[in-house]
């Protein structure tokens, strides 16, 4: 008997281990068939640089990823930031241009040429790649030379038409997307992502690691959240409101120089930083300039008190530089956007009432250490007699709102009002409350 268990034992474990792996190559299928999908909305900057990057930075779980875009360009550093990261991901990278309507103009037109899948849809437009500094289109040799190598560097890499791709650059063309496809600077016209799969299903595409060819059939579409983080640096990195930030903030700075005193030095200082990261200043130093001072604030509350207003701002300066100095795990999050939703929520709150609560404690703290406290003995009080003292004998009274022992000069009756004239022997002298005439 004990010989037929051990043999289905043995059965059952060499069953198994057959098993083992094609339960791993399902996994790794299941894993395989998913595409993640970015958003790339209005101006390029380092928050778009920033939340492309985090998102490429580990692809080897997708199929696929779907970047779409709709921008009318943006800094340069950021968009070569995204080159790489699209140049280097271990997923085959598909740019869209989308919405219907949408463009993808000068940084826009250079992404689009480093994807390993270029797609419209329709009524959209790329083009206008011609360098812009400091708000004018430049023809320095050095740097369009430059510009239009990348081109074809990028359009070889994918098998375009790399003279069109260096017309962008140099004849500022600008083309839809019939057009576009007819040139050979993109392979798809879609009008919607679920038309963009069906066609892009079964295609083969070049990356740095060789060709691949696309299964995007039944596919499961991963949206990447880009978070508060990057929504707060998108509207700083907004060429208008960093300008405004900019510039408000040292005409501030200025007044408040010239007219010492707390409040407008400070406030034209944060500006300052605020525009700085807008124009794309290291966030890490920025967001540790914006917690020191919020420290500082607190601290000058918590000795000067008063003044309230410098708590609270220190409290939302030290949040808003840890936003931006934290910077979100690499890789993607598989969890439901709807619980991870409900769980920014919670921690809002959580951190709203915290801070609330930690406020209120403050302040009660540094009330109660400044509280005027009453002297050993409070000459001149006026109090209560709790019980009848003949003269000359110890009773109760309350005084400065304590019950205290008393001698009486005079008789007193109970609850009649006295006044504090002197001390024995840790006993306050009293006598009844006459009004001064």
């Amino acid at each position: 008997m004990r010989s037929k268990v051990l043999a289905t034992v043995e059965t059952l474990f060499l069953v198994l281990l057959l098993l083992i792996p094609s339960l791993v190559l399902v996994a790794a299928l299941s894993d395989a068939n998913k595409v993640l999908l970015l958003e790339i909305e209005g101006n390029i900057g380092p928050s778009v640089a920033e939340y492309v990057q985090t998102y490429l930075e580990d692809t080897r779980r997708f199929e696929a990823v779907i970047i779409t875009i709709n921008t009318y360009g943006g800094l340069g550093d950021s968009m070569f930031q995204i080159i790489d990261a699209i140049t280097h991901s271990e997923a085959p990278v598909i740019v869209y241009v989308y919405p219907e309507g949408g463009q993808a103009l000068s940084a826009g037109t250079y992404i689009l040429m480093a994807s390993s899948l270029a797609a419209m849809a329709p009524y959209t437009i790329i083009g206008s790649a011609q360098p812009v500094v400091n708000g004018v289109p430049s023809n320095d040799t050095k740097l369009i030379n430059f510009l239009v190598e990348k081109m074809h560097t990028l359009a070889r890499m994918h098998g375009r038409n790399e003279t069109q791709a260096a017309r962008f650059v140099t004849h500022n063309d600008n083309l839809g997307p019939e057009e576009a496809l007819k040139r050979g600077v993109i392979e798809i016209i879609a009008k919607d992502i679920t038309e963009l799969l069906q066609k892009a299903d079964g295609m083969t595409v070049k990356t740095l690691r060789g060709d691949k060819t696309l299964q995007l059939s039944n596919v499961e579409i991963i949206r990447a959240d880009p978070g508060l983080r990057h929504h707060l640096l998108s509207f700083l990195g907004d060429p208008l409101v960093s300008g405004l930030l900019l510039s408000l903030g040292i005409l501030i700075l200025i007044v408040g120089l010239s007219t010492p005193g707390f409040g407008a030095e400070l406030v034209g200082g944060i500006m300052i930083i605020l525009g700085l990261i807008g124009q794309g200043f290291n966030l890490n130093w920025a967001g540790l300039a914006l917690i020191i001072l919020g420290s500082v604030l607190v601290l000058y509350e918590f000795y000067s008190g008063g003044v309230a207003v410098a708590l609270l701002s220190g409290i939302v300066l030290m949040g808003l530089g840890m936003i931006l100095i934290v910077r979100a795990p690499p890789g993607v999050i598989y969890v439901a956007q709807e619980w991870l939703d409900q769980l920014m929520s919670i921690i809002i709150i959580v951190a709203i009432g915290s801070g609330a609560v930690f406020s209120f404690i403050l302040l009660k703290g540094i009330k109660t250490i400044r509280k005027k406290t009453y002297s050993l003995i409070p000459i001149a009080e006026t109090g209560r007699a709790v019980e009848d003292i003949p003269a000359g004998h110890e009773g109760y009274a309350i005084i400065a709102g304590e019950y205290r022992k008393v001698i009486a000069r005079e008789d007193i009756k109970q609850n009649q009002r006295v006044r504090v004239v002197g001390q024995k022997n840790n006993y306050l002298i009293v006598e009844p409350y006459r009004e001064q005439s």
